[in-house]
């Protein structure tokens, strides 16, 4: 009974910092996307850059990787999974970009489509990631602790990959998916796959060790202090390099190490905080949110991307900018229910 309330927990707090991440994340892609270069370029916008960062695609790239490890799929499926991953992705990139594409075809703009159409964003890695993951279970399960010395190897790949852009634009569309020397490759797998793998050996470790001692009330004090003062010490230096998109995206060691450090302080937060307010109705939505992550990222893509087109880079006041935030978060979440609805009585019927 004691475990099955411990996934429970553990599942539910996923949930919650997967929903979070959503609405930072909508946020996030409205900065890049709709905000004028005042509004992005402020240092409140740096901020809002910021918070699209670390609470967001490391967390869920994290808490991916460690319910990999935790499902009792069978690799079959999981390559099969990772592999329907990928293709949404491909084909989410030209949904998104429908109205840029048919202006394009029209000629009222003249852009290279081929970088949009072959962006390699979260879905993409999502599926190769977990592809890859899948192929070396076993080897991650025996060897965990190389696969914890293999995690800074790939960061730093990532990071000195950077200069090689190869001339044939064969390779270069394919070198995006695997590191960032091409303005497409947003999430490749040098250095990202090093958060799934995090979350891997995270899962690892817990098996093995009795990790009770993190939720002792003095305990608790004290890494509430610690993350204080390590915020206070090192936010400046997270905020600068969040906020410059490319550092960002293809971070080194450096910024992982604190992104690893803070995405840990974070989660026991989440953990605590839904102790205290798990059955609160924001909660609640939180987890709806974190339940249907996928389904949602899709739909909010949809709508950013196409409306993008329209209004790129012209919004200037932040009060309009959270206005769309709004109007972006009640669409998607009201057709992400409309959608489930259907669903459920599709399967009903």
């Amino acid at each position: 009974m004691s475990q099955k309330l411990t996934t429970l927990s553990r599942t539910q707090v996923a949930d919650v910092l997967k929903g979070i991440a959503i609405l930072l994340m909508i946020q996030v892609h409205l900065m890049e996307l709709f905000a004028s270069n005042s509004v992005f370029d402020s240092q409140g916008g740096h901020v809002m850059l910021f918070l699209g960062g670390p609470p967001v695609a490391p967390i869920f790239m994290t808490v991916f990787g460690y319910f990999v490890f935790a499902s009792y799929r069978t690799s079959k499926e999981l390559i099969g999974r990772g592999l329907k991953i990928l293709l949404l992705g491909m084909l989410l990139n030209l949904a998104l970009n429908f109205n840029l594409i048919l202006k394009v075809n029209l000629g009222v703009l003249k852009i290279d489509l081929y970088p949009y159409i072959f962006g390699v964003d979260v879905l993409q890695f999502a599926g190769l990631s977990l592809i890859l993951v899948t192929l070396f279970k076993n080897l991650i399960q025996k060897y965990v602790y190389l696969v914890l010395c293999a995690i800074p190897i790939i960061v730093f790949i990532g990071e000195h990959f950077l200069n090689y852009e190869p001339e044939n634009i064969l390779l270069k569309y394919l070198s995006a998916f695997f590191y960032g020397s091409t303005s497409w490759s947003y999430f490749p797998l040098f250095p990202w796959l090093a958060y799934p793998l995090s979350g891997v050996v995270l899962y690892q470790l817990q098996q093995r060790f009795d990790f009770k001692f993190f939720y002792l009330p003095k305990t608790k004090l004290l890494f509430g202090s610690v993350f204080l003062l390590f915020l206070i010490f090192t936010v400046k230096y997270a905020i600068s390099t969040a906020a410059n998109l490319n550092s960002y995206y293809h971070h080194g060691l450096l910024f992982f190490i604190w992104v690893i450090l803070f995405c840990l302080f974070y989660t026991l937060i989440i953990h605590e905080l839904n102790n205290w307010f798990g059955e609160s109705l924001i909660f609640k939505y939180f987890k709806w949110l974190g339940q249907n992550v996928t389904i949602i990222y899709v739909i909010q893509w949809l709508l950013i991307g196409n409306i993008a087109t329209e209004i790129y880079k012209t919004v200037s006041s932040p009060v309009y900018l959270f206005a769309w935030f709004l109007i972006i978060l009640s669409l998607t979440s009201a057709l992400t229910y409309l959608i489930l609805k259907l669903k459920n009585y599709s399967v009903g019927k």
